[in-house]
């Protein structure tokens, strides 16, 4: 990794704030718990229901002003608070340190009643999809609350070698890899420092799958990582458990994030019902 990019890298996984166009100064405030920072938007809504967001950016990027931007429009829709975490994240704090510091947080909003049971979900993209996903099932083995809903789109959810080739790549000869390949690669040499990327703590896609609560799975059809979600969405299915799964059509990675137009509006508003759905008219205990 060259030193210009190392420095980008560390440059941007310094905790941000939403832009003011996104979200009014009032309605933001920034805490720690356990000492993990976090972000919050409309806080006082936690009171109804909470939306716990782990952002993107292939285990080695901080949150962009897109993720601030689905949050708050999710958040605002559906009638919860958000709340972003801002995990550490390589090189200098490799696995379990993301894990650790969502966990940890998560305790510690539970433990101020900032996350009531059932009234909470864990949303996730890309490699905070794998994150969110790898997060609820150590809350369900341990015991402890569990997210109402797990919102992911675009999971990247299993880092092993066999599943490392993006879409669309398959027969290229070496040498001639796609650009994301390489990346991914260096994301996980990076991240797992050393610890089996079969581990599904790392590739919560191997982990169980049957005891999640509902999923609500969003990835474009053109996404480099599509195959994670619909070998997912299947497993899921497959283990017994619910989840609903919308490939948009010509859409890419992060459609809601990262796309526009009708795409977007697609990824959002299905996420946005989703999140209405559970947390508002929550089943009944």
């Amino acid at each position: 990794m060259s030193i210009v990019r190392a420095l980008r890298i560390l440059a941007s996984q310094r905790p941000t704030l939403p832009p003011r166009a996104v979200a009014a100064p009032a309605r933001v405030q920034r805490r720690k718990h356990q000492g993990v920072p976090v972000t919050w938007i409309d806080a006082d809504r936690a009171a109804a229901s909470t939306i716990v967001h782990l952002h993107g950016g292939g285990h080695l990027y901080g949150e962009s002003p897109n993720h601030w931007g689905l949050l708050e429009e999710v958040g605002r829709r559906a009638g919860a608070a958000t709340a972003m975490v801002h995990f550490r994240l390589p090189p200098r704090y490799p696995f379990p340190a993301a894990l650790d510091d969502v966990l940890g947080a998560i305790d510690a909003m539970g433990r101020e009643s900032l996350l009531r049971p059932g009234r909470w979900a864990l949303s996730g993209d890309s490699a905070g999809g794998g994150l969110a996903l790898a997060a609820a099932q150590s809350l369900i083995h341990a015991g402890a609350d569990a997210p109402a809903l797990l919102l992911l789109e675009s999971p990247w959810a299993d880092l092993t070698p066999a599943a490392r080739r993006p879409a669309g790549t398959e027969g290229a000869e070496d040498g001639q890899d796609d650009e994301h390949a390489a990346d991914l690669r260096t994301a996980v040499r990076l991240y797992a420092r050393g610890v089996p990327p079969e581990d599904p703590r790392i590739s919560p896609l191997h982990g169980e799958l049957g005891a999640l609560p509902p999923v609500h799975l969003v990835t474009g059809a053109e996404d480099y990582l599509v195959e994670d979600s619909r070998r997912l969405h299947a497993a899921i299915t497959d283990a017994g458990g619910t989840a609903t799964y919308l490939e948009i059509p010509g859409a890419g990675h992060d459609p809601a994030i990262h796309g526009d137009g009708p795409a977007a509006q697609s990824g959002r508003r299905s996420q946005i019902e989703a999140a209405h759905a559970c947390l508002r008219h929550p089943a009944a205990t």
